[in-house]
């Protein structure tokens, strides 16, 4: 009798466990976006104009590479839109996870709602719409959202692949394969093809450094892609090993030290990012759309380091260099030697533009200085721009096109593309 109560009681355990095995207990906090227990959905009257009316529904995407959802209840034929905006949390941007009631407006075709950000629909694709974000201090971030069912989200539904800005790729690394030898580790990308029907040379975008799980962190650049092909560019932004979900390990901090702790060596790390950057490159010249020849290079913090870098070894494969606030480690007796050795390398067959500001709390402007110097001293050329009156960090220059873009987009218009 005992034996069977106990064999009993083993199946009930199973089960029980299985069961929880199914349901985990836990989530990821990131993946949740709350929402009403219902809409208030309401079909367009026929009075409404066309251009109007193709926003009511349920759409789902990123805003700032975070997931987002946005439903339009109701739109009148005067443009006024009635809606719910939510949002999950963002632990790298500080924000809680959110739902709110709200109303905008629909004028030439894009939906606009204002408040203590200002936030921007327009469509690009019959079901896709791409958005920006205004915030008061003049960050602007980006992100794209595709048409879903709002009863199923009403009732809970979310998808594990949420919509993201580009094509999502897999880049095969050209020097590193898995522990078992069967084939290339991959690295994470996004494809943004051109904009118009003829071929455009390629854009590679990449990103800078991060500490702990940030590093899993995947970052789109919507807003530098989108402003690219409006320039006449492809654009693949590359996420480099161990960050975001690009496979290996990431060995950028592997840095040497002297028997006191002091830095003295940081080639390995750069090394290895300098063959991320060699794998992008020769993938995204196999992907439709990119013309053949040299590629600009662009990248944030590290990725405007590894811009410059990479032009300094090879001259011949770049078209351009866009350095938005570059530096590896802000130490000037290790890397600055980088930077002759870039500027000698490159001399002035790469047109560049340098983009710093004054309050970058990374890299302070006597640094930034004297990297431009010894640059400048061993024959390379660059437009360099130390901007004034960013708002916060100077260090996130990037966010705040309005300070650099009409400088970009000269330096762009000058570039030869035939070559």
């Amino acid at each position: 009798m005992l034996g069977r109560w106990i064999a009993a009681a083993m199946v009930s355990l199973v089960s029980m466990m299985q069961s929880a095995q199914a349901q985990p207990l836990t989530v990821d906090p990131e993946t949740i976006v709350p929402l009403p227990p219902g809409f208030d959905m309401e079909p367009p009257a026929s009075d409404v104009p066309p251009e109007i009316a193709r926003f009511q529904g349920a759409w789902i995407g990123t805003w700032s590479d975070d997931r987002h959802i946005l439903v339009v209840e109701r739109v009148r034929a005067d443009g006024h839109a009635d809606l719910v905006f939510a949002r999950s949390d963002s632990a790298f941007n500080g924000m809680n996870r959110e739902w709110w009631r709200d109303q905008a407006t629909v004028v030439d075709g894009v939906l606009t709602m204002t408040g203590f950000r200002i936030f921007r629909y327009a469509f690009d694709g019959p079901d896709r719409l791409y958005m920006t974000a205004t915030l008061k201090n003049g960050v602007v971030t980006s992100g794209a959202l595709v048409r879903a069912d709002p009863a199923r989200l009403a009732a809970g539904d979310r998808p594990n692949d949420w919509p993201w800005p580009g094509a999502r790729v897999r880049i095969p690394h050209l020097a590193v394969r898995t522990p078992d030898g069967t084939r290339p580790i991959t690295l994470e990308g996004t494809f943004y093809p051109p904009s118009g029907p003829e071929p455009a040379p390629l854009a590679i975008v990449t990103h800078g450094s991060d500490v702990g799980r940030n590093q899993l962190r995947s970052w789109s650049f919507s807003t530098e892609a989108h402003w690219l092909r409006d320039n006449g560019f492809a654009v693949l932004v590359l996420m480099r090993r161990g960050r975001g979900s690009s496979e290996g390990i990431n060995g950028e901090e592997t840095f040497g030290r002297d028997h006191d702790g002091s830095l003295i060596d940081v080639s390995a790390g750069v090394a290895e990012a300098v063959e991320d950057i060699e794998s992008a490159i020769a993938y995204g010249r196999t992907l439709p759309g990119v013309k053949p020849g040299k590629v600009l290079l662009a990248g944030q913090s590290r990725g405007g380091f590894l811009a410059m870098h990479y032009a300094g070894l090879k001259p011949g494969e770049v078209l351009g260099v866009v350095n938005f606030s570059g530096g590896w480690y802000p130490y000037g007796p290790v890397t600055t030697p980088y930077y002759a050795n870039a500027g000698r390398g490159a001399a002035a067959k790469v047109p560049q533009l340098w983009l710093y500001a004054d309050n970058d709390r990374l890299y302070k402007e006597d640094l930034i200085r004297e990297y431009h110097e010894a640059f400048a001293a061993a024959g390379g050329s660059a437009r360099f721009e130390i901007l004034h009156g960013v708002p916060g960090d100077g260090h996130l220059l990037r966010l705040y096109p309005e300070r650099w873009r009409a400088i970009a987009d000269k330096f762009l218009a000058s570039l030869d593309r035939e070559h």
